[in-house]
């Protein structure tokens, strides 16, 4: 019995200990959003790096657009669905929970939440030119039809 008390008096005291550790550690960081991704090339130009929350209701639609610069998307919850004229011959197509994806800049797409639940994401653009937009509407393109 008292060998048992030892024993759970001491893992008691490791835990103690690396729960102190991790409070005083000098470096700490949080994932706020963690999504898989196919392999891409980023070309980044000098500017600002700006990462937004995003929120999208239900029926919400970004429009077709393009983005100043790359930017790198990591969806939270819900389910997203994408045309871009150069994926599939512009069919949609799905990022949900745990997904991402990449888009270049001044590539034309359209995003939005064809869902009955709120979609939450991340956006990180990297490298917009000062004085410039994250986000441009531009017109539906030739061949799509969202």
């Amino acid at each position: 019995m008292k060998l048992k008390l030892f024993g759970f008096m001491v893992a008691a005291a490791f835990a103690a200990v690396a729960q102190a550790s991790a409070a005083d550690a000098p470096i700490v960081a949080t994932a706020l959003g963690v999504g898989q991704m196919q392999a891409t090339t980023i070309h980044a130009q000098t500017g600002s790096a700006i990462l937004d929350r995003i929120t999208i209701k239900p029926g919400g639609n970004f429009g077709w657009h393009v983005h100043g610069a790359p930017v790198a998307v990591v969806v939270t919850s819900g389910t997203l669905t994408v045309f871009d004229p150069k994926v599939g011959s512009c069919q949609p197509f799905k990022v949900g929970k745990g997904q991402s994806f990449v888009e270049p800049a001044n590539h034309v797409h359209l995003a939005r939440n064809d869902t009955a639940k709120t979609v939450s994401l991340y956006a990180m653009y990297l490298g917009i030119p000062k004085g410039g937009a994250v986000n441009t509407a531009k017109p539906e393109p030739a061949g799509c039809n969202a």
